[in-house]
């Protein structure tokens, strides 16, 4: 069986997926006969593969095939069938039996293998477990390391990145995603997908052409193994991070453009959360709450904390609503995920800030500094201090001595930086004649004539 799977694996590494599914597939049907364990085994393995070959539907009649022959199948397989079977559900748009099977699956306690840990703490994962699911692919990557197994090496590293990135630990996810690149085969599906995990934590932390430099390195791979891209998610958020709202529709848009039909949504979480607050910022309030609509009670019927605080903070952008703020706050606490928890605290702010409720908002604001410092993720801490100064935190004066208000000392650095006026508006949430107005009396207060004299005068 060890072998089969290999060798499946590898197909699919070089861009073969239907090919390893056919072997697992083979290998099933043979084994049925005499050995009904190793079939569902054999056939939950292939579920994956059948979901990248073929679709969702195929890949839950082949899970449900596994499910069948469970009757014969002994704890440390049973684990690998519920935990595989959980995955179909999730695709198919079944979340609520999905989480059934995962729970199932982690509440088996396996033998100590790389491969059945790995599998366990993936099954943690998706049952909203972070922290035990991180715990256990440590777990799983040390004995996989002991062990030389490289298949549960790989997956165990991506459980574990996964862990910390949904748990907002995002300088830890960013070495994990660095290991998981190093013992990738180059040029294989494994590499691709070692490349775009770094490049989704390299984008909430702000390393802009890293992020590019990984984009352009795996659409080479996937061109080569002759797949076509549906890439945009890291490029997506690195846009939003940026303020760059039409950009990072676009990108967002593609991805979920390259996604099977979305009846798993709760799988997009990463980057619809993104897209909702990208297409309120760029003024497609229509396409917001559209999005809005479509996932907000599938999320709150999770009672998953990660999944009802964003739902709350997308309906709260969207709606504009103080009381979803402090809803989805309420779930933060309980999620624990420090950088997604600042993303709310400073749209948080930024509300509070427009309402005239300056001292709240700053209170919002200076705990969101604190989040994106502490994590890393120097663009979002910047556009949070930006808001901080917006609301008033402190007075500044130019190295001239001339004193500015918070909101001319922002547009005037966001000028010396480069920005066109309708992107001071997006990264400040304000109209283009906002801008102007600020510019003019920037200009009348230094007694500048031009753009590049403000940014002389401003303090690097």
């Amino acid at each position: 069986m060890e072998e089969t799977r290999e060798r499946a694996e590898r197909a699919g590494a070089k861009g073969s997926t239907a090919t390893g599914l056919a072997l697992l597939t083979a290998a099933a049907d043979e084994a049925e006969p005499r050995d009904r364990s190793t079939a569902a085994v054999l056939l939950a393995e292939g579920v994956l593969f059948a979901r990248m070959a073929y679709g969702p539907d195929r890949a839950l009649e082949l899970a449900q095939r596994a499910a069948s022959l469970s009757s014969a199948v002994d704890g440390d397989h049973l684990l690998v069938v519920r935990w595989s079977l959980g995955n179909a559900l999730q695709w198919s748009g079944r979340y609520d039996a999905a989480r059934a099977e995962w729970e199932a699956a982690a509440a088996i306690i396996p033998t100590p293998s790389a491969h059945l840990l790995s599998r366990r703490a993936d099954a943690l994962l998706r049952s909203g477990h972070l922290q035990r699911a991180m715990e256990g692919a440590y777990a799983a990557v040390a004995k996989a390391e002991s062990t030389g197994d490289r298949i549960a090496h790989r997956d165990s590293l991506t459980a574990r990145a996964l862990a910390e990135i949904h748990l907002g630990l995002l300088r830890e996810a960013h070495a994990s995603g660095i290991a998981l690149l190093a013992q990738a085969e180059e040029r294989t599906g494994d590499h691709v997908e070692a490349l775009g995990l770094l490049a989704w934590v390299e984008a909430l932390l702000g390393d802009e052409p890293t992020v590019r430099a990984r984009v352009h390195e795996a659409g080479d791979v996937l061109s080569e193994l002759s797949f076509t891209p549906s890439g945009g998610m890291a490029l997506g958020l690195l846009e939003l991070a940026r303020a760059r709202y039409d950009l990072a529709v676009d990108h967002l848009e593609t991805k979920l453009r390259g996604l099977a039909p979305i009846a798993a949504l709760l799988s997009v979480r990463p980057f619809l959360d993104a897209l909702v607050e990208a297409c309120v910022r760029s003024g497609r309030r229509e396409r917001a709450t559209d999005l809005l609509t479509e996932v907000f009670h599938r999320s709150v019927a999770t009672e998953q904390p990660r999944y009802v605080a964003v739902a709350h903070r997308v309906k709260a952008l969207v709606d504009e609503s103080t009381a979803d703020y402090e809803a989805s706050l309420e779930h933060h606490r309980a999620w624990g995920n420090g950088f997604e928890e600042a993303r709310t605290r400073l749209l948080y702010g930024e509300l509070l800030r427009r309402k005239k409720q300056k001292q709240e908002a700053r209170r919002h604001l200076a705990a969101s500094v604190a989040g994106f410092e502490l994590v890393g993720a120097a663009l979002w801490e910047q556009r949070a201090r930006d808001e901080l100064r917006a609301a008033g935190a402190r007075p500044a004066r130019t190295p001239t001595g001339v004193r500015l208000t918070p909101q001319e000392e922002r547009v005037a650095q966001l000028v010396a930086e480069g920005l066109s006026n309708k992107e001071i508006a997006g990264r400040l949430v304000v109209s283009p004649k906002t801008v102007e107005g600020h510019l003019r009396n920037i200009f009348e207060k230094l007694g500048a004539t031009s753009r590049t004299q403000v940014a002389r005068m401003m303090p690097h």
